[in-house]
């Protein structure tokens, strides 16, 4: 289940609710701190759907949350531009396939030029920020 908040009232979406929105396609690179990087194609909803879905349809800001508890990279800060990219998803699937748990089974943030360890693996919520 993905939580949206921000909004008048939080929003529970599970997993077939995620599956019922539009989806997109984007090939987008990601970079890791370590040196690497590839581009991959990625596919989602985009965070823009997702801030009209919990109704702050342009938000300032968004907190997104993991599952994973503790770590350094458990949260990512986006700004507005990145939250409102056409490119910018809650991934769901990479080169066709699901993603794999390491790669953030069930869904992960993807945005065009932010370092893979921003990039939030295993979702849990999105809060959109008026600022």
């Amino acid at each position: 289940r993905l939580q949206l908040l921000g909004g008048p009232t939080p929003v529970v979406l599970d997993r077939a609710a995620l599956a019922a929105m539009p989806q997109h396609t984007v090939d987008l690179p990601i970079a890791c701190v370590e040196g690497w990087s590839t581009v991959e194609t990625w596919t989602g909803v985009r965070l823009a759907d997702l801030a009209a879905a919990a109704g702050r349809p342009v938000p300032g800001s968004a907190v997104v949350s993991s599952l994973e508890r503790f770590g350094a990279f458990n949260r990512a800060r986006l700004q507005r531009n990145q939250v409102l990219n056409p490119d910018a998803l809650l991934a769901f699937r990479v080169n066709g396939a699901e993603l794999s748990p390491d790669h953030g089974y069930p869904a992960r943030i993807i945005v065009p030029a932010l370092p893979g360890v921003h990039c939030t693996k295993w979702v849990a919520s999105i809060e959109f920020r008026e600022s």
